[in-house]
C-alpha cells in the first residue's frame, strides 16, 4: 500500500475532484470550529496536504502527518513553493509506536481512517495527542458494499456513524457533530453511477 501511495503521489493534485472533496470537508470543519487562527493542528494522513493547506489560512500551525515518502515529499515541494512558515511535516513510520508527546488543539482527516486496521487505537492515541477542549475531525465513506475499492482491499469498507460515535465516546469526546460535505461519484464500464456519501464527524475532548 505504502509504494502504491507513493506512486500515485506524482499524480494526485491531477484529480480535481480531489481537490473539490478537500475544500467542501474544510468549509465544512471551518462551519463547526472557532477561534483556529489560535489552535495548532495536524493532518494525519495528510497525503499531499490538499485538506491541510486549505486550512492553513485559517489555523495558527499545522503538522502534516503521512507514511508515504512519496506525498510527504509533495508536501514539502509545496511548502518550499508557498514559502510557508507556520507548517511542519512528518515521516510516519508505521513500525514505531505513535508518538503522543506533542499536542495539538485540532487534529482532523479525510479518507485515512479507512486503511486503518486498529480503529479504535488509532482514535485512543490522536485523544491522547489533543489538548483538553481539542477537535478531532474525521472526513471518510460512510458504509458502503465494498465496491468503492473493489477486490482485493484490506481495508475498511466505509463505517457505521453510530459506532464511531461511541468510540468517540470511549475516548473522551462529546459535543459530537456529523454533517456530509461530500458524495463521491463513480462510473463503472457500464456507464452505471455509483454515489459514496462522506461524513465529517467531529468531536470535543473532554
Amino acid at each position: 500500500m505504502k509504494n502504491n501511495f507513493d506512486e500515485a503521489a506524482k499524480v494526485w493534485d491531477s484529480d480535481i475532484w480531489k481537490k473539490i472533496r478537500a475544500e467542501d470537508v474544510a468549509k465544512d470543519i471551518l462551519k463547526f470550529l472557532d477561534n483556529t487562527e489560535n489552535m495548532s493542528a495536524m493532518e494525519y494522513g495528510c497525503g499531499t496536504g490538499l485538506l491541510g493547506f486549505y486550512l492553513l489560512p485559517y489555523f495558527k500551525n499545522i503538522t502534516f502527518c503521512d507514511s508515504s515518502e512519496g506525498m510527504v515529499s509533495q508536501v514539502k515541494k509545496k511548502i518550499d513553493k508557498k514559502a510557508c512558515k507556520n507548517c511542519d511535516v512528518i515521516l510516519i513510520d508505521n513500525d514505531k509506536p505513535f508518538d503522543t508527546s506533542k499536542k495539538y488543539d485540532c487534529i482532523f482527516n479525510l479518507m485515512v481512517l479507512h486503511h486503518i486496521s486498529d480503529v479504535e487505537e488509532i482514535i485512543k492515541k490522536w485523544s491522547e495527542s489533543l489538548n483538553k477542549g481539542g477537535y478531532l475531525c474525521i472526513a471518510d465513506l460512510e458504509e458502503e458494499d465494498g465496491s468503492f475499492h473493489g477486490k482485493g482491499f484490506s481495508g475498511h469498507h466505509g463505517f457505521s456513524k453510530r459506532k464511531l460515535t461511541e468510540i468517540f465516546k470511549k475516548n473522551d469526546f462529546n459535543f459530537i457533530t456529523t454533517s456530509q460535505p461530500h458524495i463521491i461519484k463513480k462510473q463503472d464500464s457500464q456507464g452505471k453511477i455509483t454515489e459514496y456519501p462522506i461524513f465529517l464527524m467531529i468531536g470535543k475532548k473532554i
